[in-house]
């Protein structure tokens, strides 16, 4: 059983890596969660330091799987302090499996659920549950003059770094409004 602080990344290896490095950088074990094996270990490679990561080749769509590697992992590492999620709606099982999974531990944790901009008109329902601290990250875009884009990968990783750190329970990165020049 591990000492110390404990997190995980749920979609770590692709537009939050750079949530997963600097995770590992502030002094966190950090367990990805990635469907691609080849990307988590160049992220682990990446980052200089290996064995920081805990790495979980699984695809959250796969509902029963994807329990039993949380599960294992909290086994594992003894608990954990804090999420990230990244899960698409596709898999509508995916985040209450880690919040049953993660409130069974006795411990208070936080759930950063990052969210795309389509949950500022329709915000996810999330079950409230015993020891998890939620908090909601949603992820907008930016206007260029005439023009409006999608954030790119280093800026919800800065923005998501800026929302752990406020601890908040509702953070925007980028902008939402005016919604009718969000990008197509």
């Amino acid at each position: 059983m591990a000492v110390g602080r404990e997190a995980l990344v749920i979609g770590g290896s692709g537009m939050l890596a750079g949530v997963s490095l600097w995770l590992e950088e502030a002094g966190y074990h950090v367990a990805v969660i990635g469907r691609d094996r080849e990307k988590l270990q160049a992220l682990a490679e990446r980052s200089g330091r290996p064995e920081g990561f805990s790495l979980l080749p699984v695809d959250y769509h796969q509902t029963d799987r994807f329990r039993e590697a949380i599960a294992s992992l909290v086994r594992e590492r003894g608990g954990i302090d804090l999420v990230v999620a990244w899960i698409h709606s596709t898999a509508p099982h995916a985040l209450p499996a880690v919040q049953q999974e993660l409130s069974a531990q006795r411990r208070t944790w936080r759930l950063f659920h990052v969210c795309g901009s389509c949950a500022y008109k329709e915000p996810p329902r999330v079950a409230d549950v015993p020891n998890c601290l939620y908090r909601r990250i949603l992820l907008g875009f930016r206007l260029q003059g005439d023009d409006s884009r999608w954030l790119t990968h280093a800026e919800i990783a800065a923005g998501v770094r800026a929302a752990i750190q406020g601890d908040r329970p509702f953070s925007v990165v980028g902008q939402v409004e005016p919604w009718d020049r969000r990008p197509v």
